[in-house]
Formats: structure tokens, C-alpha cells, sequence
């Protein structure tokens, strides 16, 4: 039967074809069914209709199947518990039994200032939970869109992936490192754009935001080293009299592992805004939602 023809099929019938074979008897099966005896003798004659054959045949030691009938009994029990299955409510998730494991990408800079509170609160909360976290790609956005992708941590972008829902995680505003022992404690826009700076950039387009900053002003600087990470800037300000402009909640993690200095940076750069994104597929998934609220609230937690 193909999907047209099982479009104009009562899925009521099966069940009470199953209950038919199962009880042999009209009255028994309306018992069951609590309908009338009339009501499944009708659908008796729409399911003989239905399959070109008799099914329950009356002999003097009551109702008997037919090898057709017979035929149909298992096949229609497994379909009707697989459906049965199909439609029963979602089971509710409990973290601490569940055994799942979750996809997320992320730029580093979430790798270095999200990742560990948020895997350590999954690690004692949900002990079979397992997440793969990956750098966004070419990819992102096409597994993003088909919901292979579960979690995708960035600032959101004006070309947003289709059905893919947004919600704010925090903001970060910009401040500057350099390294502990640098002879600047002040920095002026003068002093800012003499000094050798570090600039991460993912892709491989050089300039990024304090660039455009700095052209409006009719100013410019020296990238003397660019990398597309930023887990590798504390490596390049330790010793040297360069400087990294950052967002803050990355340079305080830096400061507190390597000797760095906080340095406020002297022009007013726009902060970046972090978003959650994941497709709408996973809208009613309770262990879906139950991850996202505990990123969330990491997230905000720090802010």
C-alpha cells in the first residue's frame, strides 16, 4: 500500500480488526472497544471492503479468521505498537541517568571562557553526557540549518541560518593586554597606535574592529603578528613589549594564568555580542533544552 492509499485509511479500523482477531467475536470487540455492536459490524464491512476479504467468517463454533486474516495478525500488532510507540509522550529527560551525546561549535574565544565552568557543571550534573565541540567552518551554517548541529555559540551574524533560533547569552566589551613587566600602565590613542599589536582573526582578511575604529579617525596601527586563534596571544605579549586588544572576560582568564596587565583601552569599541543559536528541529527535545538552559546560565552567571 502506498502512502496515497494509506492517507485514505481510518487508522480506527486496524485497531479494531486487531481486537476482532484477537477476541474472534463482534460483541466481545465492542465490549472492549466500549461501542456498540452495530458500530463494529460497520467496521467490519469497511475493513472486508478494505482488504477484499472476509476476515471473520461465522461457523457454527463461533466467528473464525480467514488465512488472509491470519496472515494480517502479527504484521498489524507489531504496526500498531510501533505506532502506539510513535505517539506516546516524549519520556522526560533526567541529566542524571541520561546517556547522550551533544554537538556544539564555537569560536575559541568561548572555547577558553565558557567551556570549562559549563563541561564541569555537565561532568557533576549529567555524568553520561558527552559533548563534541568543534571551530566554526564552512559547514557551520549548512549543519546549523539541518539540525545535525546541536548548539552554535557567536555573535550572530546578519545572514542568519533558516530556522535557526537565537538567544542572547551576554556581552563583552573590549580591554587591552599587554605583558606584566610592559613600561606602559596608560595607554592614550597616541601611545596605542605606536605599539606593536596582535590581532586574531579568523579568516585570513586583515583588519578587524579597532582597525575601523581607528581608520575613522583617520589613524592606523601595526599588526606586527596575526593569528586566527585566541588561545595563542598570551605566548606573543609574555616578553615582548606588544599588545593585544581583547574582550575582557578573555583577558582576566589570561591575567589570571600568565603575567599579563589589564590595560583600558583609549577608544570606545562596540562590545560583542555572544548568541546561542540551534534549529528549531530541537525545540521539543527536553535534554536538548535542559543543555541550553545550562550554557545559559553560565553564560550569564560570568556576565
Amino acid at each position: 500500500m502506498t502512502q496515497t492509499q494509506l492517507s485514505g485509511v481510518d487508522l480506527n479500523l486496524l485497531v479494531t480488526l486487531d481486537l476482532l482477531l484477537s477476541e474472534e467475536s463482534v460483541s466481545a470487540a465492542a465490549r472492549r472497544l466500549r461501542l456498540s455492536q452495530s458500530a463494529v459490524s460497520r467496521s467490519l464491512s469497511k475493513l472486508r471492503e478494505l482488504f477484499d476479504d472476509e476476515l471473520l467468517v461465522r461457523t457454527g463454533q463461533g466467528m473464525r479468521p480467514t488465512r488472509r486474516a491470519l496472515e494480517l495478525a502479527t504484521p498489524l500488532r507489531r504496526a500498531l505498537g510501533e505506532l502506539g510507540a510513535v505517539l506516546e509522550p516524549r519520556p522526560h529527560f533526567d541529566p542524571r541517568t541520561a546517556a547522550r551525546r551533544f554537538q556544539i561549535a564555537a569560536l575559541d574565544y568561548s572555547h577558553l571562557t565558557l567551556l570549562g565552568p559549563w563541561t564541569a557543571r555537565l561532568a557533576e550534573r549529567a555524568p553520561g553526557v558527552d559533548v563534541v565541540v568543534r571551530q566554526l567552518s564552512v559547514r557551520t551554517k549548512r549543519e546549523l540549518e539541518s539540525g545535525t548541529l546541536d548548539l552554535y555559540v557567536a555573535p550572530r551574524t546578519r545572514r542568519s541560518a533558516a530556522g535557526v533560533i537565537w538567544t542572547p547569552l551576554h556581552d563583552d566589551d573590549f580591554t587591552c593586554v599587554v605583558w606584566s613587566e610592559h613600561p606602559r600602565r596608560r595607554l592614550s590613542l597616541s601611545s596605542y597606535v605606536k605599539l606593536e599589536h596582535v590581532l586574531v582573526a579568523p579568516g585570513e582578511r586583515p583588519g578587524g574592529l579597532v582597525d575601523h575604529k581607528l581608520a575613522e579617525q583617520g589613524l592606523s596601527r601595526r599588526v606586527s603578528v596575526q593569528v586566527p586563534t585566541f588561545a595563542s596571544v598570551p605566548y606573543l605579549l609574555v616578553g615582548t613589549q606588544r599588545i593585544a586588544t581583547l574582550p575582557r572576560r578573555l583577558a582576566a582568564k589570561f591575567a589570571e594564568l600568565h603575567p599579563l596587565r589589564i590595560l583600558e583601552p583609549p577608544l570606545e569599541l562596540e562590545p560583542v555580542a555572544l548568541h546561542l543559536g540551534w534549529h528549531e528541529l530541537h525545540r521539543s527535545d527536553p535534554g536538548h533544552a535542559w543543555l541550553r538552559e545550562q550554557l545559559i546560565e553560565v553564560a550569564r552567571q560570568g556576565a
